[in-house]
């Protein structure tokens, strides 16, 4: 079996495991509704949506990054985004500006890696959401890992609702009316972003997006 073939394969069963997670929730949730407890279970459950959501990115994300690992042989094969990203650890001394030893550090790191094999540190791999996975965020994400979202805005609205909801209730905010219909809605719309995004890894794989042509 092709590496991208079980690649794509494993994301969806990725992407499986959290919509059976989902119908699991909503099972418990059921047993609530028309309740006094009602708004306070559902309360407990929008944390839930969001850590399905956040979990997924960073679990594919991570699949993608050791795929490419084990499919491109040495760095000048790489995109220039995914490369600064993989670089992200030795540039990040950089941040006070450029000095000479600063200079001189970017090109002994540029000359001698050049025909290094791929290698992520285990900190890129773990991909950074800051615990606040809202759109600009996976934007972010993305224009590092070469995946175009563009097709994604249909979901900005609805995502940064949720992460906007989650963070309100974690400070202890109590919205003003919440019930299992808004917990559906949200549930319904983070399942099919996540579904888009699996396609926008999978056209990522079959197009080779991280290759440098």
């Amino acid at each position: 079996m092709r590496m991208s073939t079980l690649l794509i394969e494993t994301i969806a069963e990725n992407l499986d495991q959290r919509r059976l997670e989902f119908t699991k929730l909503r099972r418990v949730l059921l047993n609530y509704i028309g309740t006094p407890i009602e708004p306070a279970v559902i309360r407990m459950g929008i944390p839930m949506i969001y850590a399905l959501w956040e979990g997924y990115i960073k679990e594919v994300c991570q699949l993608y990054l050791e795929y490419i690992e084990a499919n491109v042989p040495c760095i000048v094969d790489l995109q220039p985004a995914i490369l600064g990203y993989m670089w992200t650890s030795e540039l990040r001394s950089l941040t006070g500006g450029l000095n000479f030893a600063r200079k001189t550090a970017v090109a002994s790191l540029a000359l001698g890696s050049a025909s290094a094999p791929v290698a992520f540190h285990n900190t890129e791999k773990e991909i950074d959401t800051k615990s606040n996975l809202k759109y600009s965020v996976l934007e972010d994400i993305a224009n590092h890992l070469c995946l175009d979202i563009s097709a994604l805005t249909t979901w900005k609205f609805h995502l940064n609702a949720l992460v906007n909801l989650r963070n309100n209730i974690a400070h202890g905010s109590r919205p003003t009316s919440l019930s299992y219909a808004d917990f559906d809605e949200y549930s319904c719309n983070m399942v099919a972003l996540m579904e888009a995004f699996e396609q926008v890894l999978c056209n990522a794989v079959n197009n080779r997006a991280f290759c440098n042509a």
